[in-house]
């Protein structure tokens, strides 16, 4: 199999991936977006297929492409072992900005009532604490969607 990467470093390849995302079509219809030199079209088309990023159902002449959503689980494997460091760096992020939302919140009540508001948390644990739960949430889904493709190849089986 060609490498999944491979496909998608191309630019052309992208955008045809970004057009059957939308719903599927035919060599034409993409063609007619893309104008890419038949030839040059078909190649790009062999290779996403080959790759298996988009399926082909054939009728007559007409060839229609989809996307071939189980092709991108090599990309997003590779992806996912990213994933949880870049979820917890914005987990922080968005923990520092709630802490600053609510800061500037609490400063303004202060100013309109004129009394002081007690504000006894830290940004950096509230970021801590969603990152954990986005952690937990991550881990979760991941189990179910390997409990669902063993049952898909069981049945296929």
């Amino acid at each position: 199999m060609v490498d999944v990467f491979d496909a998608l470093a191309d630019e052309s390849r992208r955008k045809i991936l970004e057009l059957v995302a939308k719903e599927p079509r035919t060599t034409s219809a993409i063609n007619k977006s893309l104008k890419l030199p038949v030839t040059a079209l078909d190649k790009h088309l062999k290779m996403l297929v080959k790759t298996e990023l988009l399926s082909v159902a054939v009728k007559g002449k007409t060839s229609t492409y989809s996307l071939n959503r189980p092709g991108f689980a090599v990309a997003a494997k590779w992806f996912g072992t990213f994933g949880s460091s870049f979820v917890a760096g914005q987990a922080d992020a968005l923990g520092e900005s709630i802490a600053t939302l609510v800061s500037s919140a609490a400063t303004w009540l202060e100013e309109k009532f004129g009394s002081k508001i007690n504000l006894n948390f830290d940004p950096e644990e509230v970021g801590r604490e969603l990152g954990k739960k986005l952690s937990d949430a991550k881990h979760e889904t991941t189990a179910k969607v390997s409990e669902t493709v063993s049952k898909v190849k069981a049945k296929r089986s």
